[in-house]
C-alpha cells in the first residue's frame, strides 16, 4: 500500500468518526420536555357554546406559537377557544357560527369577542393541555363576534 492510499483511507476514517460523532453529539444535545409545541396555524377549537357572560373589545395577535385576544379596556390576554369548524389561516380567523355565515377576523383588527371566559380547571379535556402549557393565559368560549363601534 502505497503513502497516498494510506493517508486517504485514514482520512476518510476521520471524516466519518467526525460525522457520527458530530450526529451522537446533536442526539444529546436535544431533549424533549414532554410538551408538544403548538403547530403554525393551529387553533383552539371546541363544541360551540351560547352562553354569554362577558364580551370584551379588543383584537387578536399571534405570540410565540399562540392566537391571543387582548383586551383593549384591561390590557388582558385570553386564549380564545373557537367553535369547532372555525380556521386560522396566518392572517385571520374564519369565526363558524352554526347556522350563521362565516365571519373573517383579521388580526390586528379590533372586534367584540361575546362569550365566557373560563378557569382552566373546568376544562377537563386532554385536547387543550398543549395550549394551557404553552400560552398560559385564561381560555375564554367564543360564542359571538362583531364588529368594535
Amino acid at each position: 500500500m502505497t503513502v497516498r492510499v494510506a493517508r486517504a483511507m485514514a482520512g476518510t476514517m476521520l471524516l466519518k468518526t467526525g460525522l457520527v460523532s458530530l450526529l451522537l453529539l446533536a442526539g444529546a444535545c436535544s431533549y424533549s420536555t414532554g410538551i408538544r409545541p403548538l403547530h403554525p396555524l393551529e387553533l383552539a377549537t371546541s363544541l360551540y357554546s351560547e352562553t354569554v357572560t362577558e364580551a370584551p373589545t379588543g383584537s387578536l395577535m399571534y405570540e410565540h406559537g399562540c392566537l391571543l385576544f387582548r383586551d383593549d379596556e384591561t390590557a388582558a390576554l385570553m386564549l380564545p377557544i373557537w367553535p369547532d369548524g372555525s380556521i386560522f389561516n396566518g392572517t385571520s380567523v374564519i369565526f363558524h357560527q352554526p347556522a350563521k355565515a362565516e365571519q373573517p377576523i383579521v388580526l390586528g383588527q379590533e372586534f367584540v369577542m361575546e362569550g365566557q371566559a373560563v378557569p382552566w380547571q373546568a376544562i377537563s379535556s386532554e385536547n387543550f393541555a398543549p395550549f394551557r402549557h404553552q400560552c398560559g393565559v385564561k381560555p375564554f368560549f367564543v360564542s359571538k363576534v362583531r364588529p368594535a363601534d
